[in-house]
């Protein structure tokens, strides 16, 4: 059996790296965006992404879902019984290629009514956009091999094949929309990389574990042989479910912002607002990696360990996740707007409101991560089914209610989702893992959970005024700004907590790393 923190510690590294220089990339093509290309290019491509996030069935959770039932087999080398269930994936994700590209055809004709007075051709918006799609089709491909590879703990085998094919995608981006001015040409080179490194993923893992897809794939004579337990189809069947509708809640809390933006105010906003989900979007991408890598070790942990354990690491994991929390906020908080006014120019600004709801939202989503991370580990989807319908309702009648009643514009959108994560996610999620993951109590769990995301809301604030009153558009003034308030900020954080048991084991294992170090 693999070192449960040796793979989470080489899965975060590798993710970490690979994400924070693609992250330098992908800052190059907005860059190029937004100087060499109109508002609209811009508001157009984030349209896209949240249309195409309906379609997203990988994002539905399926391949989370699927992989928890990989866990127990994968741990007791039952390789007959991980054949059968990867067969069976591969059939689903077929199915789902075939519904997205139907649906995708279906819709391409009627995509221009989401854009309030469009400056583009309806043919010029459908075509653009079925070639936006094809680079998520292609993602399904592979999708049951990358499963596989999340619960084996090999996820960063997956991190730096997508790594490698997405640097050689950017890159040509970024000379083609510099040079060429040109949209077209900028999708078909994502279609084509997404296309080409879903292949090689496919070929990499066959190569890798030829006793389980080379089975799987050519010797279909052997299939009838594997039957997967009854019992376990059942737990397969609920957690999809439960899965399915928690990513579609998911969705329609973070993917009509600029569907409604598009319809309501114009590609213009849409394209304000894609400058500062790129920042946020990306932080979160970078944690939502790193924080995913110890999934597989959670499911682990969870089948092979006591109840006591587990609420054990999930206290420590809280811990650390809020101390992470606290200086990404108050990071954003004191840096955001400089950093759009010098990168994008001032026409690209959001006000100090708008900004602050971000920055809250963004908190709120990360102080999730622990929950999220143990509710899949632990295989509890089925739980979360009517929690995350209930959150998608009141998102989206919210959001529209305060754009178009209250014409907020941006800050409706924005306020909306702020809205539907304290009415329902901060409690909700937490009580699912205690009740029918650990079966605990969780007052304990709340306590600690609203000091600490008490404290970083306070802080982000107190860095917005800051900002504002300090900041001014230099560069290094900022940086030096920043830097004082994080240790101002972290001072206090570890002042309050300092009697908190988590914050012991984190003082005695920093000092253990010291004094070892120095030994040596």
């Amino acid at each position: 059996m693999k070192n449960r923190t040796k793979a989470a510690s080489l899965n975060a590294v590798t993710m970490i790296v690979t994400q924070l220089i693609g992250l330098v990339l992908k800052f190059g093509v907005q860059t190029v965006f937004i100087h060499e290309l109109t508002k609209d290019f811009l508001g157009i491509n984030g349209l896209y992404a949240n249309v195409i996030s309906f379609l997203n069935f990988a994002d539905l959770g399926i391949g989370s879902a699927i992989t928890v039932a990989l866990y127990r087999p994968i741990a007791e080398n039952n390789n007959a019984l991980i054949r059968s269930l990867m067969r069976l994936y591969k059939k689903t994700y077929s199915i789902i290629i075939t519904v997205m590209i139907v649906l995708g055809f279906c819709s391409a004709p009627f995509v221009h009514y989401l854009i309030k007075n469009p400056s583009f051709s309806n043919a010029d918006i459908s075509l653009w956009f079925l070639i936006y799609l094809i680079s998520t089709v292609a993602t399904y491909f592979s999708a049951h091999k990358r499963s596989f590879l999340m619960a084996t703990q090999e996820g960063y085998l997956s991190s730096l094949n997508d790594f490698a094919f997405k640097t050689v995608q950017q890159v040509l981006q970024i000379f083609i929309i510099a040079f060429f001015h040109s949209y077209l040409g900028f999708l078909i080179v994502q279609a084509v990389a997404a296309v080409a490194s879903n292949f090689q993923l496919s070929v990499m893992v066959d190569h890798r574990y030829p006793n389980i897809f080379k089975n799987t794939h050519f010797a279909k004579q052997t299939v009838s042989d594997f039957k997967i337990p009854r019992t376990d189809l059942q737990l397969i069947k609920k957690n999809v479910v439960g899965a399915i509708s928690s990513k579609l809640g998911e969705i329609v809390v973070f993917g009509t912002d600029n569907v409604v933006l598009s319809a309501a105010v114009g590609l213009s906003a849409v394209a304000q607002y894609s400058n500062y989900s790129l920042i946020v979007q990306s932080i979160t991408s970078i944690l939502s990696q790193v924080m995913g890598s110890i999934v597989g070790g959670i499911g682990n942990l969870h089948v092979t360990e006591t109840s006591d354990r587990q609420e054990d690491v999930l206290y420590k994991l809280l811990y650390l996740n809020a101390l992470l929390n606290l200086f990404i906020t108050v990071g954003l908080s004191v840096c955001l707007t400089p950093f759009i006014r010098m990168w994008a120019g001032s026409e690209y600004m959001l006000t100090a409101s708008v900004t602050a709801a971000i920055i809250l939202n963004y908190s709120l989503n990360q102080s999730r991560y622990f929950a999220q991370n143990f509710i899949s580990g632990m295989g509890l989807y089925w739980s979360l089914r009517w929690k995350s319908i209930i959150e998608a309702l009141i998102n989206l009648a919210a959001s529209i209610f305060l754009v178009v009643s209250c014409n907020l514009g941006i800050l409706g959108v924005v306020s909306g989702t702020l809205f539907s994560n304290l009415a329902i996610n901060v409690w909700w999620e937490p009580f699912i893992v205690f009740k029918n993951g650990l079966h605990k109590p969780m007052l304990e769990f709340m306590k600690k959970y609203f000091l600490y995301e008490s404290f970083t809301a306070v802080c982000a604030i107190i860095g917005i005024f800051i900002s504002i009153r300090l900041v001014g558009g230099s560069f290094l003034k900022m940086i030096l700004v920043t830097v004082l308030t994080e240790i101002l900020m972290l001072a206090a954080f570890f002042l309050i907590t300092f009697k908190v048991g988590e914050f012991e084991y984190l003082k005695r294992n920093i000092l253990h790393r010291i004094l070892k170090h120095g030994g040596k």
